[in-house]
């Protein structure tokens, strides 16, 4: 069976789920797990004007408790339900399940040298700066996550970023727009000229490679034992290649998979494939 949705799984306890939600990498910290409960249980604002006038101060750190991580077993079922079906099945492909998954995959890109991250805990629905992220080489990017993005959300983002660099006197190195899907007729070859800086949008799409060499139920395991991770936290291969690069102590690398080790019973031997090999230079 596939982790595909949550009403497809035969064991729906809480005690399954939560195993379920501890392979979820990286862990999720205390302040990271408190925003995300926050987050999708909250109303968001619907006023442009007020999206438009924000400032710095609606803005958090999130994940600088790097060291304290979340405990899950507090997590009623609902929350856990949600869990699953953003983190694991993505079958919720909302703006907020978007966001949260960017989150994650922000925190194992191995090309960026994180700072810190600033979360928008008052997000305008139709488009706003979900993030602000600063790197250790002093740059600065701006994320905006969307369901599915349009030329007018597109624009609209565009005009807010554009007032918040006046008014917080911040040029931004990159912006970034997330989405679960985006129209073809957005200009994201076209620089964005903020004050008196160009900068080229970023476009990062949801999708999952046909041909991956792994499924969502699968254990992935890195040179034999060195690393143990979840087939369902990664959308591609590139992805976990980014994560083992990160985690790993690079040389000679090895990648395996074994089947169906989240939803398989079975008491033959389990069977256990090279998917990857190569040499990862540090």
């Amino acid at each position: 069976m596939n982790l595909q949705y949550y009403e497809t799984l035969g064991d729906k306890s809480k005690e399954y789920l939560l195993y379920l939600m501890e392979q979820i990498l990286p862990n999720f910290t205390k302040s990271e797990l408190r925003f995300f409960l926050t987050d999708i249980g909250s109303k968001p604002r619907s006023t442009e004007k007020k999206a438009k006038s924000k400032t710095k101060k609606g803005y958090m750190e999130i994940g600088a408790d790097i060291d304290e991580k979340a405990d899950l077993s507090k997590l009623n079922l609902k929350q856990l339900k949600t869990f699953f079906q953003i983190f694991i099945s993505r079958e919720l492909i909302n703006k907020k399940a978007v966001k949260w998954r960017f989150f994650q995959n922000l925190k194992y890109m191995s090309e960026l040298n994180l700072k810190s991250i600033k979360f928008n805990q008052e997000p305008n629905p139709d488009g706003d700066i979900d993030f602000i992220i600063e790197t250790s080489e002093n740059e600065v990017l701006l994320a905006s996550c969307h369901d599915i993005l349009e030329l007018k959300n597109y624009k609209k983002v565009i005009t807010i970023i554009t007032n918040f660099a006046k008014k917080e006197n911040l040029l931004p190195d990159q912006v970034i727009f997330a989405a679960g899907k985006s129209f073809r007729n957005i200009p994201f070859e076209t620089p964005i000229k903020i004050i008196s800086k160009e900068v080229t949008p970023t476009l990062m799409i949801e999708w999952t490679e046909e041909s991956r060499h792994f499924k969502r139920e699968d254990l992935l395991i890195v040179n034999d034992s060195e690393l143990k991770l979840a087939g369902f936290n990664f959308i591609s291969t590139d992805e976990l290649l980014n994560y083992v690069y990160k985690h790993s102590n690079g040389g000679q690398i090895s990648i395996f998979r074994q089947l169906d080790f989240y939803t398989g019973v079975s008491n033959d031997d389990p069977e256990v494939e090279l998917i990857w090999k190569g040499i990862m230079i540090k």
